[in-house]
């Protein structure tokens, strides 16, 4: 016969053993919470975002120092504050993605269709469109990220989803556009690292616009003397900076451009040179030609790139 009372003691025991596991396993997850919020977050958050309405008043710090702000902003788009040790990082608004075109600054509506995008479904839960804010940027990124379907007698049922990410400043300034997805930038919550290292090699003057996290890479925006470039930050370097590129005039390309152009596409059948870079780095400078493949009358998944560098003359 079993004892009862050794049995409760055992079943006490086993009661109290799990609940250290569980408690041990969250405190790595979260800290305690805060309630109300600390009073100098709140004293930022009703200064930055004033008539606002907070969704909680709980504050509460994962392991990592990292919290969240959940409110419905003034003009009634939810949005979500990130701090991290108390201090403001960045600020995700989400829009509608059925009507988000008349929600958007006209500039960057006016810009979104200026990139010529048609028949794009929003409907994947991967899509969406998102005002970004950043510490230490001086302008708002607006993120859209969706899929382009099109005919495709090899595909299951006929169709096939491309995937498409815009990324475009609040002047209007197209930053980036992709055929593919790109990590969402509240993954990429903090960037100083990035930025710390980028902004030793901007030029004098030059204004950071935004910024995409591209395979684990992050990709800074900036205007220097009306040019919009990008210089990389490499997370295998330790987000040391890379390089430093942008899009230059293809119709008059050196001699030595010209040559190597021949020769890759003398090489390499079905490929058309597309897009000249100007390159930096911190072995010199360089031009980069960029050569895509694939069905230019209707996009395929086969669709490939490749970039050859040479030597700036």
């Amino acid at each position: 016969m079993i004892n009862n009372k050794a049995y409760r003691s055992v079943s006490l025991i086993l009661i109290v053993f799990l609940g250290l596991l569980i408690s041990a396993g969250c405190s790595k997850e979260e800290r305690a919470p805060y309630d109300p919020i600390p009073e100098y977050v709140m004293e930022h958050f009703t200064h930055r975002y004033p008539g606002a309405t907070l969704l909680s008043d709980r504050y509460i710090e994962d392991y990592q120092g990292w919290a969240e702000l959940e409110f419905v902003d003034r003009d009634g788009l939810k949005a979500t504050a990130h701090y991290k040790e108390g201090i403001w990082m960045m600020t995700n608004k989400v829009y509608s993605k059925e009507n988000f075109i008349y929600q958007i600054p006209r500039k960057v509506a006016r810009a979104y269709v200026g990139t010529g995008v048609d028949n794009e479904d929003y409907s994947s839960d991967n899509s969406y469109v998102m005002e970004i804010s950043r510490r230490y940027f001086e302008k708002k990124q607006y993120e859209f990220c969706f899929e382009i379907p099109y005919e495709d007698e090899d595909a299951i049922n006929g169709v096939v989803y491309e995937a498409n990410t815009i990324a475009i400043d609040e002047d209007g300034d197209l930053l980036y556009y992709e055929h593919d997805y790109v990590n969402p930038s509240y993954w990429w919550r903090d960037i100083t690292p990035s930025l710390n290292s980028v902004s030793g090699f901007l030029p004098a003057g030059s204004t950071v616009l935004g910024s995409v996290n591209e395979a684990g890479n992050n990709l800074i925006f900036f205007k220097d003397n009306g040019i919009i470039k990008t210089a990389k930050s490499s997370q295998g370097r330790n987000w040391d900076w890379e390089k430093t590129y942008f899009p230059i005039d293809n119709t008059n390309l050196t001699e030595a451009a010209v040559k190597a152009k021949n020769e890759f596409l003398s090489e390499h059948e079905g490929y058309r040179f597309t897009t000249l870079y100007c390159v930096e780095d911190r072995s010199g400078k360089y031009y980069g030609l960029k050569f895509e493949k694939g069905d230019w009358d209707n996009p395929s998944t086969d669709w490939s790139a490749t970039t050859i560098y040479i030597p700036a003359e």
